[in-house]
């Protein structure tokens, strides 16, 4: 009578269980973490064991940047206009002497003949003469002047050629000491701003350089106007073809993500930020802002402490398979 009784018990429970098993399941909304990305626990003595580095990252403001290309001049063409300039220059100025001293001399004969006649009309002719030779001398040494700097100006621009011209020119000697190089940037559109960028980066952007002024020539590989600029002699070389970096748009506020900081997973660029001392979220990042050292992203709160260590850990840690809830499994017991 006992077994009768167990084995209907038995049937009983197992037609309630398969009730249950054939009724769905409710609905149980989805974790925040699962929705977003995923998430991993881990307690902080499992983060020191493996390698797991934390860093708050800071707020800051980043002036995105696009790309040019920068050629190295030789400045010696420049330094021989500097010697064409000059001795023009030093022309002009002697024939300035030469027809002052002769007008003086003409006035001073032209009033004695006046005055007294102690000197002849001839002498005093010849005096006119020799101030006008002098002075045709005087318009020819400054329209060449005019010319050689109209030269200058059209292959160095106005700066350039102003510089060429000075007496004193501490720009020119930077150049030719070799502390500065002289630089012709291809700037397109001129920026985004429509105007050259005062200062600009080149290389990696360990090099700043400075704007002197707009070229009159056009980049012959890209067409875009080109732009004059001086940066530290540096590691750079006459006739090197180099990156530069334009400041382009207002500067943005957000933090840069460190590039250790970074791991890919279906296709996408992703983060760990911690959410608090023993979970880790995972975050979707945008690698579109080259930053030096990694990445800026902006619309991040400054103090977030983000893995740059370890973050592949992380990501393997978090897709690694869980074990189900509630599979089967257990001893099984025989009565005989």
């Amino acid at each position: 009578m006992k077994q009768q009784r167990t084995f209907l018990a038995g049937l009983i429970a197992a037609a309630i269980g398969a009730f249950l098993c054939s009724a769905p399941a409710p609905a149980r909304p989805a974790s925040p973490a699962a929705v977003s990305a995923g998430t991993v626990a881990v307690s902080p003595a499992q983060a020191a064991a493996s390698g797991i580095e934390v860093r708050a990252l800071p707020l800051t403001r980043f002036q995105p940047r696009t790309s040019a290309y920068a050629s190295v001049l030789d400045p010696g063409p420049l330094f021989q206009w500097r010697g064409r300039l000059r001795s023009a220059l030093a022309q002009v100025a002697a024939a300035h002497a030469r027809a002052s001293a002769a007008a003086r001399e003409y006035r001073r004969l032209a009033l004695l003949d006046s005055q007294d006649q102690t000197v002849s009309d001839q002498a005093a002719e010849a005096a006119r003469a020799a101030w006008e030779t002098d002075r045709a001398h005087l318009e020819a040494a400054r329209a060449t002047l005019s010319a050689a700097r109209d030269e200058a100006r059209s292959r160095w621009g106005e700066v350039l050629a102003g510089w060429a011209l000075a007496p004193h020119a501490p720009q020119l000697a930077a150049l030719a000491s070799g502390r500065q190089a002289l630089l012709s940037v291809a700037v397109p559109q001129a920026g985004a701003t429509g105007r050259p960028p005062a200062t600009i980066r080149i290389g990696r952007g360990e090099i700043a350089a400075h704007l002197i002024s707009a070229s009159p020539l056009a980049d012959p590989v890209s067409q875009c106007p080109t732009y004059f600029y001086r940066a530290a002699r540096g590691g750079l070389r006459t006739g090197m073809r180099v990156d530069a970096l334009l400041p382009e748009g207002p500067a943005l506020e957000g933090v840069v993500i460190p590039n250790a900081a970074v791991v890919w997973y279906a296709d996408r660029p992703w983060a760990y930020v911690q959410s608090d001392d023993a979970h880790f979220a995972r975050r979707e990042i945008a690698v579109t802002t080259p930053a030096p050292g990694g990445w800026f992203v902006a619309q991040w709160h400054g103090g977030e402490r983000v893995a740059v260590g370890g973050a592949a850990l992380l990501l393997s840690q978090e897709l690694q398979p869980k074990p189900q809830a509630g599979s089967p499994g257990g001893d099984d017991d025989d009565d005989d």
